[in-house]
């Protein structure tokens, strides 16, 4: 593998480390989703800020018509904090992970259609009812038996983390073309942690060991990871990145098992696999589209030698 690659890959990993590290603040030291959303955002923050300047030695200046876009995606950041950590406190980490990431590509792929007005492919569609079928077994709509109160809200505030991951998705896509993206995720990041900052109730006999962990949430899952994230992006390609990303909900599962003791029954197992080929299909249809890409590029090479050639 290149460089970027592991990069990416490594990102993913650390990514898939953060709900578990909720759970354990959640579950050792009874702190609120809404506080550890908010210290993950201001502990990253001013350290993506300061490898933004370091890294971008002349100051680019935010066009006013990017100035929605840049509000939007530093709300839905925020939101997908509140979103998914109050998932993670309700229901099984592995579930609120699989649900949120894997949903996410499909509520890319809707609102694309939406307000860009893009062709939805085939194996976006075919994605897209897997993902329903999958998650319906998760939640449990098969059986019958909806589960009430705190779990039936956590399955739904972890399609809310994926709708969020979405938007602000979409928002980067747009952004970074007329942006670095180191640019992008300190401005957003920093705004979501500004919304974020009224939640932020820290008890004052917090632990050591609850802070540290609190740190490591804000540093390592979040502003370091997505900064070897951009940067393994620019030494590979888009298609491999999607691959490479795969490895957050693996990560994440694979650590709630071991760590946490979380236990799938038959059906939420099937189901689990289901929304992992949905997000596999959609990766493949990527990469199949690219291919197409070049190929007709190719082609078009081949037809204009071919004519330059018979005109001689």
């Amino acid at each position: 593998m290149n460089t970027g690659l592991v990069l990416i890959v490594l990102s993913a990993i650390l990514w898939g480390t953060a709900g578990v590290s909720a759970k354990y603040l959640i579950n050792m030291y009874s702190l609120s989703a809404l506080t550890i959303g908010a210290m993950r955002l201001l502990i990253a923050s001013p350290i993506l800020l300061t490898i933004s300047k370091i890294q971008l030695k002349e100051k680019i200046k935010i066009d006013r018509k990017h100035y929605a876009l840049f509000v939007i995606y530093g709300i839905t950041v925020a939101t997908y904090q509140i979103a998914y950590f109050m998932a993670v406190k309700r229901i099984m980490v592995s579930v609120a992970t699989l649900i949120a990431l894997c949903t996410a590509p499909i509520f890319v792929a809707i609102l694309s259609r939406i307000f860009l007005k893009e062709k939805m492919r085939t194996s976006v569609i075919i994605a897209l009812v897997i993902s329903i079928v999958g998650t319906s077994l998760i939640i449990g709509l098969t059986d019958n038996q909806i589960l009430p109160g705190t779990s039936y809200w956590g399955y739904i505030l972890a399609l809310g983390a994926g709708l969020s991951y979405a938007i602000y998705t979409l928002c980067g896509k747009e952004l970074i073309v007329y942006y670095p993206s180191t640019k992008v995720i300190s401005i957003t990041f920093s705004l979501g942690a500004v919304l974020m900052l009224p939640f932020a109730q820290i008890p004052g006999n917090l632990s050591w060991n609850a802070w540290a962990m609190l740190l490591y949430l804000g540093t390592v899952p979040t502003a370091f990871a997505y900064i070897i994230f951009t940067q393994g992006l620019k030494k590979s390609s888009a298609t491999k990145a999607s691959i490479a990303t795969l490895f957050e909900p693996l990560t994440s599962t694979a650590l709630s098992i071991l760590l946490i003791g979380d236990k799938f029954k038959e059906s939420q197992l099937l189901g689990a696999l289901l929304l992992s080929l949905a997000l596999f299909l959609l990766v493949l249809g990527d990469y199949f589209e690219l291919m197409g890409s070049r190929l007709k590029i190719l082609v078009r090479k081949i037809n204009v030698k071919s004519t330059s050639h018979h005109s001689d």
